[in-house]
């Protein structure tokens, strides 16, 4: 059986993650986005070829497709065979999430011994919470045949087949957002076709392991991506240059980056300069302390400290909460790291890749580069933009990470947790799983003030009616009757998600970017003042908020202002304060007839955007913030905007920038 195609693997994946029950050709269409008839042509191609001892794809008129196992043991030659990573990473898990993944990188790659206290310690929170997690990694490791063990002087330490870990590395670490992201974002025949980002960081991870070389799933990452690029690199004819710093040969890393490239070579038929070898052994000294020739001028600590500085100033952590992104300090703290090291030796690497993402997301872009100049650490120095385009992929991630993590935490309660628990569990899945995550389900008796914590609401196939809950409870037969679907999602359309945060989901289309918009925030100015233009610009924007909003906005812009200038082209300045002051998103523009005085080096402004974000959320603002950083790269239509005399004409041309 030939499971390439994109549908077959999807289709498989889907089946697999819904084992436990029939699933219609509807259902299956409606995931895939394609008719009831080509899924029942893919699944009849599946059933024809399908060649797997102890495995059966069954049919029945009326309920659907399953795929049924006959023992664990046909159920792990299935997934091995076609290659079918498990779902954990991308649904049952969300929130939370960063401490999985940091106690699953403490448990497989960093090899030491893991004492249950000194985790829990480590991670801030409770043996109780501590047990919770543990019992999803249980689950999670189950899959593969592979169990949580605990002994004296040894902790807690993960026991199975070393196949089978590599195995459950590949699916949880490499199918996180950070490769979603590049799947999904980067077009599909940039990378070499011949091998894949998985099958790179497939061979990675063989010779670390092999080597006994403690490594952990971001150094991966960035090393994949690495590897990934150079391939196109050479092709494309751009050389790299000799770090001025060398390794030894006897070094363990040196020797595990030769295998690697071996390997790659032997696969991808492609010949790599000699000093490839000393990138790639850079990035595998990443983890552990960098040795004496390597050694940075900042500690990892110094790094972190700098960026979460740089995210507050900016009044990125308002927007994007960067800061409590533990995926992406990890990644990106490596990425820096080897990037320092570059920058000192006066090395750049060419990025394939910069024109695409300057192309497709150059608000990241530009974010991204106001970031890396306004760090203490990369200040001084000129980052060239192939070297931008490469660390935007990290915020590019991390935003697409939360959208996925945008989802209502719900608790399902059974009489006892068993058996027609997971009958519910299953049903909300079903109906909802793209708006919400069944976190836990629990018996009525396990039921405490530790579990709600977090969760945005309850379903229940038990009468709560004589308890009292800070949040909705929805009380459902474990069918989960059609009533009590449209009652539940109705609910779910009127609620935020917890703490009132829920950000709504990006919609590009131009209805959507005018609702930003006021008529009442739109000025034709001819005064050449700057000062003035704000104050009215803040006079507008002030109505419906506190009594103080206008001076504090004020102020905020000029904090904002001292940090670097807020000019994005000749014509363009997008003035905003330091951080979010107001209730809801507001903008108001000014279209000045006579070019602005706007600073020393700028003065010849005749378009000012003048963002307020709201203290609730501002996601639906990215898309406003690329529209105005393509409109800098358009000087035609940015004459036409300043030609205009009324807010529909101007709207009628700033809807239409893409």
């Amino acid at each position: 059986m030939n499971v390439s195609s994109t549908k077959e693997k999807n289709i498989l994946q889907f089946l697999i993650k819904h084992k436990e029950r029939f699933v219609t050709s509807k259902e299956l269409a409606e995931h895939l986005s394609c008719s009831d008839r080509t899924v029942r042509n893919t699944l009849k191609l599946i059933d024809q070829t399908m060649n797997v001892q102890g495995v059966k794809l069954i049919s029945k008129q009326g309920q659907g497709y399953q795929l049924f196992f006959e023992n664990q043991e046909a159920y792990q030659e299935f997934r091995l065979t076609y290659e079918l990573g498990e779902v954990y990473s991308t649904t049952s898990i969300s929130k939370g999430d960063d401490r999985l993944a940091f106690i699953l990188n403490k448990l497989l790659f960093e090899q030491v011994p893991v004492l249950f206290d000194d985790l829990a310690d480590e991670l801030y929170v409770s043996r109780s919470t501590l047990s919770h997690d543990f019992k999803k990694i249980r689950r999670m490791l189950s899959e593969y045949d592979l169990s949580i063990e605990s002994r004296a002087n040894k902790g807690v330490y993960v026991s199975g087949e070393e196949r089978y870990k590599r195995c459950f590395i590949m699916d949880y670490f490499l199918s996180n957002q950070f490769f979603k992201t590049l799947h999904c974002h980067v077009q599909s025949n940039f990378f070499d076709q011949t091998l894949s980002l998985e099958e790179i960081a497939r061979i990675v991870l063989e010779e670390c392991q092999d080597a006994k070389l403690k490594l952990s799933d971001f150094v991966l990452q960035n090393l994949v991506v690495h590897i990934a690029l150079a391939i196109v690199r050479i092709k494309s004819g751009f050389e790299i240059k000799n770090l001025s710093c060398q390794m030894s040969n006897n070094d363990t890393e040196r020797k595990v980056a030769k295998k690697i490239l071996a390997r790659i070579s032997e696969v991808s038929n492609q010949e790599f300069p000699v000093q490839e070898i000393d990138y790639i052994t850079l990035h595998l000294l990443a983890k552990s302390q960098l040795s004496q020739e390597t050694q940075t001028k900042i500690s990892k600590e110094e790094m972190k400290r700098s960026l979460v500085q740089t995210f507050q100033a900016l009044g990125l952590d308002d927007i994007y909460h960067f800061s409590s992104d533990f995926q992406l300090f990890e990644g990106l703290i490596t990425h820096l790291m080897t990037l320092q090291i570059r920058l000192d030796s006066r090395i750049t690497l060419n990025n394939p890749l910069v024109d695409e993402v300057k192309k497709n997301y150059s608000d990241i872009f530009f974010m991204t580069k106001e970031i890396l100049e306004n760090m203490e650490t990369f200040s001084q120095v000129s980052i060239s933009d192939d070297e931008i385009a490469y660390v935007s992929l990290h915020f590019l991630a991390a935003i697409e990470r939360r959208k996925e993590n945008d989802k209502f935490s719900v608790l399902a309660i059974c009489a006892s947790g068993f058996g027609a628990a997971q009958m519910l569990r299953n049903r909300l899945e079903a109906e909802f799983g793209n708006r919400l995550e069944v976190v836990d389900v629990i018996g009525y008796y396990e039921l405490n003030q530790e579990k709600i914590q977090g969760i945005d609401f309850i379903v229940s196939a038990v009468d709560l009616s004589n308890l009292y809950f800070q949040v909705p409870v929805f009380t459902v037969s474990v069918f989960l009757k059609n009533d009590e679907i449209a009652q539940i999602r109705e609910a779910m359309d009127q609620m935020q998600v917890s703490n009132h945060t829920k950000s709504s989901q990006i919609n590009r289309s131009a209805s959507d970017v005018k609702r930003y918009f006021s008529k009442d925030n739109f000025l034709i100015w001819f005064n050449q003042d700057k000062k003035s233009l704000l104050s009215n610009m803040a006079d507008v924007l002030s109505e419906g908020e506190s009594y103080n909003f206008k001076d504090s906005l004020l102020h905020g812009i000029q904090q904002r202002e001292e940090l670097s200038s807020v000019v994005f082209s000749e014509k363009i300045a997008v003035p905003h304060p330091i951080q979010a002051l107001g209730t809801e998103v507001k903008i108001a523009v000014a279209i000045c007839k006579d070019p602005l005085l706007w600073d020393d080096q700028n003065s010849n402004v005749q378009l000012v955007f003048l963002l307020s974000p709201s203290i609730y959320g501002n996601e639906g603002l990215t898309d406003v913030t690329k529209r105005i950083v393509s409109l800098t790269e358009k000087e035609d239509l940015q004459n036409q905007l300043i030609a205009c005399n009324n807010f529909e004409d101007f709207m009628k041309i700033f809807e239409n920038v893409t």
